[in-house]
């Protein structure tokens, strides 16, 4: 079983990060971290070139092999820092450029009366969402991820961590760091089953 676990602070070392390693690592299971904030992952144009070419996007960068990476995966760890009330930007164009997978032909229909809606290849994977902030907004961010992740591609979010940090290293927060590996262990668990 293998986790695709997506960093998306553009930090590294990013509180967000450091719980979705977390998350990954106490899952027992093999896992390959995305981290965007090494990667190019340009905005949707919204050309809808996508649905009508099965799924293939026309924009050339990072997004292309992290499709493969997405489909490949057992399960999906998705972080993004809270950045003005909402997910990161680099999030949010990860999430908008996944609408192509919709188009590929794999997994159930989103809805047989709406065919135009494509179908969900990510539906039924086991998820984790996990977001962090300095202050407050992160019921917001969380609230996205969630729509995206689990309503639209119709993953089983088994766990979610949303957490204000301040200006604390979570490293340095036994109680957070615990949240992580419990949902790590959920994760695991989910995939044993499957």
């Amino acid at each position: 079983m293998k986790i695709l676990a997506i960093c998306g602070g553009m930090r590294e070392e990013s509180n967000t990060n450091k719980l979705v390693r977390k998350v990954a690592e106490s899952s027992g299971c093999d896992y390959d971290i995305a981290e965007l904030g090494k990667l190019e992952i340009k905005p949707c144009t919204g050309c809808a070139e996508c649905m009508m070419y099965e799924g293939k996007c026309p924009i050339q960068d990072d997004m292309q092999p992290l499709y493969q990476k997405m489909l490949d995966a057992d399960a999906i760890v998705l972080g993004s820092p809270t950045y003005y009330m909402n997910v990161s930007g680099v999030v949010k164009c990860l999430i908008d450029r996944s609408l192509a997978l919709y188009y590929r032909g794999i997994g159930p229909q989103y809805d047989p009366n709406m065919p135009f809606m494509g179908q969900r290849p990510l539906a039924g994977k086991p998820g984790v969402m996990v977001t962090t902030v300095a202050g407050a907004g992160h019921e917001k961010t969380m609230e996205v991820l969630t729509l995206c992740m689990g309503e639209s591609h119709r993953m089983n979010i088994i766990d979610k961590i949303a957490v204000p940090i301040g200006m604390n290293d979570v490293a340095d927060m036994p109680e957070v760091m615990k949240l992580a590996e419990e949902a790590g262990k959920k994760l695991g668990s989910a995939l044993k089953k499957r």
